[in-house]
């Protein structure tokens, strides 16, 4: 005989999962949140100095040597001046992470023109400048660059349009194609004059024969005189990179660490501790 508590009781043994109980459960959250905490972990494998960079063959050799040779810029005004700058505070970084400290650090003074050869004849393994790349092929350039600095219009006399203004600028260099690029885009009328060197660019805008110049912000910080001044035109950007033989492993290693450096701030420091705080780093 079967009571209303039996069946009650029956009701109850008989009820199974609820239909569509599957789609209620939390599985895309679930595999959304794997998927960020696994991309997170593939971004600071790929952005911090691997084992194996740090323990390559080319790097036994230097270590073996007990010396990491750096070209940089010699005087230019925050980046390699008074023997302190920001090339030298990167090229020591570089050492600490080679050697574990800056003992086999030699900083070796270069300029556009010594940097191809020195390095072609094997005297450097890393150079520190403002230069894109080296007209060999057998070497490249840092992906990241360490710093990117403005490039300025320089002159004795203020004025507010580059309109029939003739601009000295040294050939073949980021200056020279981002000239190029403000006389394409925004003022044709502007008058480009290349150079062949800072010397006689300078001498030009002593004589008169043009009105400017067009540097790199750190070269015209080191150019100033008590009359010239940096006008406010927005030229564009010239970035400072790494450059080494182009299978180096020093340029795989660079571009972590300065991923690295510019994402921890120590760019920053460096930049405010230099003065070149007008640059963007990365």
């Amino acid at each position: 005989m079967e009571t209303k508590f039996n069946e009650t009781i029956q009701q109850k043994k008989k009820r199974g999962p609820r239909p569509g109980w599957q789609e209620r459960l939390p599985i895309k959250p679930v595999l959304v949140a794997a998927l960020i905490v696994l991309l997170l972990a593939v971004l600071v494998l790929i952005n911090r100095p691997t084992a194996t960079v740090l323990s390559g063959a080319e790097l036994d050799v230097i270590r073996s040597t007990g010396v990491l040779r750096v070209g940089v810029d010699a005087d230019l005004a925050g980046m390699y001046q008074n023997g302190a700058g920001y090339e030298r505070s990167v090229a020591e970084g570089l050492s600490t992470l080679i050697f574990g400290s800056t003992e086999g650090l030699s900083l070796v003074e270069v300029d556009r023109y010594s940097a191809p050869w020195r390095m072609n004849d094997g005297e450097l393994d890393l150079v520190l400048m403002s230069m894109q790349e080296f007209p060999q092929e057998a070497f490249a350039r840092s992906e990241a660059p360490f710093f990117t600095d403005r490039c300025v219009i320089l002159a004795y006399e203020s004025f507010d349009t580059l309109a029939g203004k003739t601009v000295a600028v040294l050939e073949s260099t980021p200056s020279e194609t981002l000239l190029y690029h403000y006389l394409d885009t925004v003022e044709p009328e502007l008058v480009v004059r290349p150079a062949a060197d800072y010397y006689s660019m300078r001498v030009q805008l002593r004589a008169g024969t043009v009105d400017a110049v067009c540097l790199p912000r750190t070269v015209a910080a080191s150019w100033h005189e008590s009359r010239t001044r940096i006008l406010d035109f927005q030229i564009g950007k010239i970035p400072y990179y790494a450059i080494a033989k182009k299978d180096s492993v020093l340029l795989e290693l660079c571009n972590e660490v300065f991923y690295d450096w510019q994402r921890d701030g120590t760019f920053t420091e460096w930049g405010r501790a230099f003065g070149v705080d007008w640059g963007t780093n990365g």
